[in-house]
């Protein structure tokens, strides 16, 4: 570790540990932060090459514990009408929320959400759950990172791009996400489908019991956290038809109430690859589909008279110290 790193290390566990930065959020108007976590393994090293977005079951676990002794986890639905109605919230307020639906929400994280009395909502990607399958940006992911070739043909343009070297796959992954970010269902199975028999890869098995089962979905809703939605297949929904993105958010809806028997309230926008996320046709369509909250992944904390259908949340960083200092810089209205 460098000096000057070793220095900013220092200097942030003197302002957390000396109280500074609880006092000065005390002053700040009053805000909320929403934690955005996706999958809680024993060893993230372990799906490296699968999930590749895992944090530790240690240290989630240790996030919830400074979660209950230092701030005040609430629901998705009270920081949403703290956010449209500016109904009060206990102070330094926390939602948790998890994106996608791998298995490990309800193998691994709801174990220690239970132990710590934190509610939690879960956004379901819909085609991913029915059928299995990683989403494709896992895929995709595993495809690149796993090839033995050197060199990749594009499957439309038949271009030829070297990936001999980390960065040069890394390159070659940013360029297909984007691609499949701008496709939806049977046209991203198409797309991945073709990567992985260009490559030589063996798709990840369907049944590697890696994402949840409607039978868990249930179960997590029966142990009383929230059941949101994730689109159908993915897609960057500010980058399709109009269509296109009508399907993926009012479809996931109706086919999330028909498997949990009650209404879906809240939504959490995609974001695997390009800029924005959301435009005001996509606003326009979550509000009428009747979602009471969507979640966004641009930084920030959410204040009253927010949109609480553009939610802000900050991504949870793995080490426990980093973790708290990015809440409490939240609350100040810095965006980590």
């Amino acid at each position: 570790m460098s000096l000057k790193r070793l220095g900013k290390r220092i200097i942030k566990g003197t302002l957390l540990k000396s109280g500074a930065l609880n006092l000065a959020a005390r002053v700040a108007p009053l805000s909320a932060v929403i934690l955005m976590y996706h999958s809680i393994v024993e060893d993230p090293e372990v799906t490296r090459h699968s999930i590749g977005i895992s944090q530790s079951r240690a240290s989630f676990e240790a996030h919830m514990q400074i979660l209950t002794r230092q701030f005040n986890p609430v629901t998705i639905e009270q920081i949403a009408q703290f956010a449209r109605e500016g109904r009060p919230l206990p102070a330094r307020s926390v939602a948790v929320t998890f994106d996608d639906g791998f298995a490990d929400n309800y193998e691994v994280a709801l174990p220690i959400l239970s132990r710590y009395g934190v509610p939690a909502v879960v956004y379901i990607m819909v085609n991913a759950v029915a059928t299995g399958t990683l989403p494709w940006y896992c895929r995709l992911r595993f495809a690149l990172e796993t090839t033995r070739k050197t060199e990749w043909r594009h499957p439309e343009e038949g271009g030829i791009y070297k990936i001999a070297t980390t960065g040069e796959r890394q390159a070659v992954l940013n360029m297909v996400w984007e691609m499949c970010a701008r496709r939806t269902g049977a046209a991203q199975d198409e797309l991945v489908r073709q990567v992985e028999t260009s490559l030589e890869v063996e798709p990840l098995n369907a049944r590697s019991g890696l994402m949840l089962n409607w039978d868990k979905v249930r179960a997590l809703r029966k142990a009383g956290h929230v059941i949101g939605g994730h689109t159908l297949s993915h897609p960057n929904l500010a980058h399709v038809s109009a269509e296109e993105a009508r399907a993926e958010i009012a479809g996931c809806k109706k086919e999330l109430e028909e498997h949990i028997g009650e209404s879906v309230d809240h939504f959490s926008y995609p974001h695997p690859a390009l800029n924005p996320q959301w435009n005001s046709g996509t606003l326009e369509v979550t509000r009428e589909a009747g979602f009471q909250s969507a979640v966004l992944t641009s930084c920030g904390p959410v204040r009253a008279g927010d949109d609480p259908l553009l939610l802000k949340r900050i991504y949870a960083a793995n080490e426990p110290d980093q973790w708290t200092w990015n809440l409490e810089c939240t609350f100040l209205g810095r965006a980590v």
